[in-house]
């Protein structure tokens, strides 16, 4: 743990850096979260509100259990959804990996609460794939049948928001499947040509046995 601990405060400067240019691209951790397959199902008022977020920070491994902190601060546009404008989950494990979880109140601004937009969309039974909110994840210690957005962020999207941003992560699955497939499409190909090779071999040996019934005719 000390030698990542050592290694995160290396990269600490770049990811400064990189805060710094993303935060002037609109929209960025809105897009990027969004797009990353485990939160693609957050209802659409999530994105409304996650459209205001400037600055999304990681505070990782910060003890020997690997503790870490998650800070989301959104800009002045935010009030007309909820106050305050930064929002924090404070994971702690103890050492037998044992959780504790702080996270800030909400304060929702009449009608602008996404997570009653959940309660009503659980209730249509016509939708096939519930919908849910990442406010959720920021207001209880953690949801069932649903992703750990903390783990997801610390593990993935941090390290590589970009990838999502650019919904480069959807082509590399698809590469990946399209070269198993083609993989598998290949194989077949080369096992019909063994068979022809076979069937090729198979006339020459025919047409030796023919020339040489005709030898002995002679």
């Amino acid at each position: 743990m000390n030698i990542q601990k050592q290694y995160d405060e290396k990269k600490k400067p770049l990811f400064e850096k990189r805060d710094e240019i993303i935060q002037k691209i609109p929209g960025f951790w809105a897009n990027t979260l969004r797009k990353h397959p485990a939160l693609s199902d957050i209802v659409p008022e999530d994105i409304d509100i996650l459209n205001h977020l400037v600055k999304l920070d990681l505070k990782d491994n910060m003890d020997n259990n690997g503790s870490y902190k998650i800070t989301f601060i959104f800009g002045e546009k935010a009030k007309e959804f909820m106050e305050p404008l930064t929002l924090v989950k404070h994971v702690t494990f103890d050492n037998n990996q044992e959780k504790v979880v702080e996270c800030t109140r909400i304060k929702w601004k009449e009608g602008k609460n996404p997570i009653a937009a959940v309660t009503h969309n659980r209730s249509d039974l016509d939708n096939e794939i519930p919908k849910w909110s990442i406010f959720e994840w920021f207001t209880t210690d953690e949801l069932q049948d649903k992703p750990d957005v903390g783990e997801l962020i610390r593990r993935e999207i941090w390290h590589n928001p970009l990838s999502y941003y650019l919904g480069l992560e959807e082509f590399d699955e698809f590469d990946d499947d399209f070269d198993e497939e083609f993989d598998d499409d290949d194989d077949d190909d080369d096992d019909d040509d063994d068979d022809d090779d076979d069937d090729d071999k198979d006339d020459d040996l025919d047409g030796d046995d023919d020339g040489n019934n005709d030898d002995n005719d002679d």
